[in-house]
């Protein structure tokens, strides 16, 4: 039986007897909601955008592992972006207003939160001289404690205990982590101030997961031209952020990996994950090795193959007794200012596992989201998802 496993196979999980089995069951969820849809929910699935088209589920590439066994010889494929973002480039005619910018809480709709927005985020901590002290990353999903709050009391205390451990406040009450409703707050002052995951409204699975989901569709423009290109699929489907590195970047491997007639599924554990630093130009004042000081604290690091890290939460913090501090070590010549600086340097990955082009027919090709829908049905097409056994 198929098990998706906790993000970045941590084991708080293991903690709870069936916390395992219920998470695995969420992330099922989540794939079949936005491959099929759900009852009651105004988004169209992908499924549901190929019918209006009059296609059919034999047109999906994107396939549930725990609804489909995982195909024979099925490979990774990996799509890395900056951490910085550039969605917001244009705003600023400099770096240093930029990186003032992202370092600071922004208001996003109602709430004030990390704007960061490439399923990375970090917090910046300042000695009394205004030094940076630490940076600490995180990509947890949110999801992650949102389930553990709504799943059962025991898993609610789990919350609580990892709130605890992962900032060092002892005492912290199941009351700080709430709003005046009394739902889980994802802006609570404890994941403000130390980045316990991500807050940015769009770094969630959901949104990895629907990208994915829909990218997958073939398109054409209302000329009926192949649509090939990262921001014409982005547009044209309608699906993440075109102004993001990660999102058009993400869609547009995967929509390559559906015209080759490859069949195609996220990575276990699901999640957005820190895959490394590139250290290169990095100046310490005594020499030491500026990497000693990067430390994963949640997730694991191949620091040979960076396509095999898990990180979801790091530091960077130089040991008091150095004296000095992270402000004082260099990238490219010029001082660390700002936690962008350092993000600049950090890739972020997802990842697929991939099959061979499939001996079927390709998939049939449909318009933009929105566009009148126009009947291009033809002959049927054998479904992997009814067939169960996979392209043959």
């Amino acid at each position: 039986m198929w098990m998706f496993e906790p993000t970045a196979r941590l084991k708080d999980f293991d903690s709870l007897p069936g916390l395992r089995e219920a998470w695995s069951a969420y992330i099922s969820h989540q794939y079949e909601t936005n491959l099929y849809g759900k009852a009651g929910d105004d988004t169209l699935s992908a499924l549901e955008e190929l019918r209006l088209w009059g296609r059919s589920d034999s047109d999906l590439r994107v396939y549930n592992p725990a609804a489909v066994p995982l195909l024979a010889g099925s490979t990774p494929r990996n799509v890395f972006w900056s951490a910085l973002p550039t969605s917001f480039d244009s705003q600023f005619d400099n770096s240093r207003d930029k990186f003032t910018f992202l370092d600071a809480p922004q208001r996003y709709g109602q709430q004030l939160t990390r704007i960061q927005d490439e399923y990375c985020e970090w917090v910046v901590k300042r000695n009394a001289q205004g030094k940076i002290s630490s940076v600490l990353f995180t990509s947890e999903p949110p999801e992650y404690y949102n389930f553990l709050f709504y799943h059962s009391s025991q898993a609610r205390e789990l919350l609580l205990a990892l709130y605890r451990d992962i900032t060092g406040v002892a005492t912290i009450r199941m009351e700080d982590l709430l709003t005046p409703t009394g739902e889980y707050d994802w802006y609570n002052r404890y994941n403000n101030e130390f980045a316990v995951h991500m807050q940015q409204p769009n770094n969630t699975l959901g949104a990895q997961v629907n990208i994915v989901s829909i990218a997958c569709l073939l398109r054409m423009n209302s000329l009926g031209k192949p649509l090939t290109d990262a921001q014409g699929l982005i547009h044209c489907g309608a699906y993440g952020d075109g102004a993001r590195q990660s999102d058009p970047s993400i869609g547009a491997a995967i929509n390559g990996l559906a015209r080759e007639n490859r069949f195609i599924t996220l990575e276990n554990p699901v999640g957005l994950y820190m895959a490394g630093i590139n250290w290169a130009g990095w100046k310490t004042p005594d020499g030491k090795p500026a990497r000693d000081y990067w430390t994963v604290l949640r997730g694991s690091e191949d620091v040979n193959d960076p396509a095999k890290s898990f990180i979801v939460r790091a530091r960077y913090e130089v040991p008091s007794h150095l004296n000095y501090t992270v402000s004082d070590i260099k990238i490219g010549g010029e001082a660390i200012e700002f936690g962008g600086q350092i993000a600049a340097q950090l890739d972020v990955r997802v990842a697929v596992l991939v099959s061979e082009p499939a001996q079927v027919a390709a998939p049939r090709v449909i318009g933009c989201k929105g566009a009148q829908p126009v009947n291009l049905s033809d002959t049927p097409q054998r479904s992997l998802r009814h067939s169960r056994r996979g392209p043959v």
